[in-house]
């Protein structure tokens, strides 16, 4: 069944003139003149369109007579047009270019125009020679139009067309084409974070290879299977060679996993599309459970003598709130200098990113373009409000990969906190050394502060690590593993700075278990590279508490998901339809936790809670575990 979404879409005014000359290519013309790209090492740059066959039958007899293109910078030592039906082969016609190469769209004529032949795949490429230090290549980061861009890189010819650049800067001059109607259609990057049963809206693009302006079209659109949803498009005039974006509302999947996203443009102009073939797109994306927790990573660089820092904490405090963010806060006390609550972790830190002001920050320990580019520090003197939210709201678009599950028990007349970590791999990490992270943090230490007072409100302090600088490694991590790190830590009465270089400012700081929390962190670690050391997810717990919700923040009963536990307390079997079962005690705490049907466990006899969670869908019964 079709669900049909009606739209009004305004007239795009483009205006079409007749010429001897018709313009293709599958560039929309922007460029940045500082935007250059080099594709591989060497002086020499290559990237090329390719045309297919069936595109190519809509012109043939049409004859190449000039190209026009843009460069990333002038200083080129030759540019060499190319046409060839083998990227690896000799051309089937090749021709140094002449003239001023420039940072602005120019023509150039071809000595022989070129007649388009038939039959196979053609590519129409440049080769550029010029010095190392230079970005030639000129693309328009727009939409790519899949499977048409190609570049050599250091490993050979590659498509290029799902990454960044958009569309090479290069458009074919033709004499002689006929007339035709031709629409392309072409997705949205995809490589998001997305959430089953969560709607999204995105933007699709359609590309006028065609001679004759497209004043109307219909999108059709799926994901995984689901409902299709349907709309037209009307009153637009797209010219020859210009772009149309238009809405893809309400995506939702209704389970988590790879799903695909399935759009089609039909019924272009009222006419027969010539050549169909991109009329229809498929892209993979990927869904997390409804039930996943992402959070980010806020790290503070302050000290107790630094006076800009109170401000420096106020800023963060409220671009936090103002995200409505699940966020992660830890202060280290160095950066400024030493104080009573610097920790070795704290002067390391330091040191490795490089932090030469206080306050400081970092997000995810991600280098943000938009900032700074060279490293994920960003430091006073520019420290806003509007720049940590930037740096929050770039992250929310990034994947996380793994889900960070904490479940912990403190016992008060020990003071020993035990429990469990569970990193969850919905998708293998891009990560090199994905590593383990674990933290102590106290929040709420009542203490000096220049500019603060003497009873100043320390938040998030680090009070250090317990399995290292940079944790553990996590080795290969395959879709759908969970990795467990079992806890076992006693808390001291009180915790004393243990940086070594400054030992008459250490103070013995008593330890309060109602303030204290575990932070487990998961990313990557690249000791030679700060900027390389991404945050995938993290999470924070208070002594003797869980993630997962209790029992009272449980939702009602939903179809699609259900769970069952068979036989005795000491030899339990999970069964039912569920992606993730969490089976709570009475107390509200996270009892024990199952992936999969079939899973086996072992639970002390008494009443339990479960929650079944299948793609959107969850569901809680009670039960009673037998002896």
């Amino acid at each position: 069944m079709k669900r049909v979404l009606r739209f009004l879409i305004g007239f795009l005014a483009l205006p079409v003139c007749a010429q001897a000359q018709t313009t293709f290519g599958y560039t929309n013309g922007d460029f940045d003149r500082d935007d250059g790209v080099r594709l591989c090492a060497g002086t020499t740059q290559r990237a090329a369109i390719r045309m297919s066959a069936e595109k190519l039958s809509l012109l043939a007899g049409a004859k190449v007579t000039a190209i026009r293109s843009v460069f990333g910078t002038r200083n080129l030592n030759s540019v060499t047009f190319f046409i060839t039906s083998d990227l690896d082969g000799e051309p089937l016609y090749e021709q140094q270019l002449s003239g001023s190469f420039s940072t602005r769209w120019a023509k150039y004529e071809l000595t022989t125009p070129f007649e388009i032949p038939t039959g196979s795949d053609l590519y129409f490429g440049l080769s550029i020679d010029c010095g190392e230090s230079y970005y030639p290549l000129a693309f328009d980061r727009q939409y790519g139009e899949p499977g048409c861009v190609y570049g050599l890189t250091d490993d050979g010819w590659a498509d290029i067309s799902s990454q960044t650049y958009g569309n090479l800067n290069l458009q074919l001059m033709v004499e002689g084409a006929q007339q035709f109607t031709d629409a392309s259609a072409r997705l949205f990057r995809a490589d998001g974070y997305y959430k089953a049963g969560s709607e999204y809206a995105f933007e699709g693009q359609l590309y006028n290879f065609g001679t004759q302006p497209i004043t109307s079209f219909d999108v059709t659109y799926s994901v995984g299977g689901g409902e299709e949803q349907t709309y037209s498009v009307s009153g637009v005039n797209i010219a020859q060679g210009a772009v149309y974006n238009f809405p893809i509302e309400g995506l939702e999947a209704d389970g988590q996993g790879y799903k695909d996203m399935e759009l089609s443009v039909t019924n272009v102009s009222g006419d027969v599309d010539a050549a169909p073939a991109d009329n229809s797109r498929s892209q993979e994306m990927f869904f997390y459970p409804a039930d996943m927790t992402r959070s980010f990573l806020v790290e503070n660089f302050t000290g107790q003598e630094c006076s800009n820092c109170p401000a420096g904490h106020a800023a963060m405090e409220e671009a936090i709130e103002r995200s409505g963010m699940d966020v992660v806060s830890v202060s280290y006390h160095s950066g400024y200098s030493p104080d009573a609550f610097t920790m070795l972790e704290d002067y390391y830190y330091q040191t490795f990113y490089g932090v030469a002001a206080a306050p400081s920050f970092m997000v995810n320990r991600f280098a943000n373009p938009a900032i700074d580019p060279s490293s994920p520090v960003f430091q006073y003197g520019s420290l806003t409000v509007a720049m940590i939210t930037d740096c929050l709201e770039k992250q929310a678009a990034e994947q996380p990969y793994v889900g960070v599950n904490i479940n912990t028990n403190y016992d008060d007349a020990t003071r020993r906190l035990t429990g469990k970590v569970d990193v969850e791999v919905y998708r293998k990490p891009q990560a090199a050394n994905p590593s383990l992270q674990l933290l102590l943090v106290q929040d709420s230490i009542v203490g000096n502060q220049a500019n603060g007072g003497s009873n100043y409100v320390h938040r998030h302090v680090n009070r250090g690590s317990l399995n290292g600088y940079f944790g553990e490694k996590l080795g290969e991590m395959a879709d759908g593993a969970t990795v467990t790190k079992e806890i076992d830590y006693t808390l001291p009465e009180s915790i004393m700075s243990t940086y070594d270089g400054s030992m008459s400012k250490s103070e013995d700081i008593p330890t309060d278990p109602k303030h204290m929390y575990l932070v487990a962190i998961v990313g990557n670690y690249n000791a030679d590279d700060p900027a390389d050391c991404l945050v995938l997810n993290c999470a924070a717990v208070k002594f003797g508490a869980s993630t997962a919700s209790g029992i009272a923040e449980l939702p009602a009963a939903q179809a699609g998901a259900s769970a069952r536990l068979e036989g005795s307390a000491g030899s339990l079997r999970a069964e039912g339809n569920f992606d993730a079962l969490y089976i709570y005690n009475v107390g509200g705490k996270l009892a024990a936790r199952c992936t999969a049907p079939g899973q086996t466990l072992s639970l002390e006899p008494g009443v339990y809670v479960t929650r079944a969670v299948k793609g959107g869908a969850v569901s809680t019964a009670k039960c009673v575990v037998a002896r």
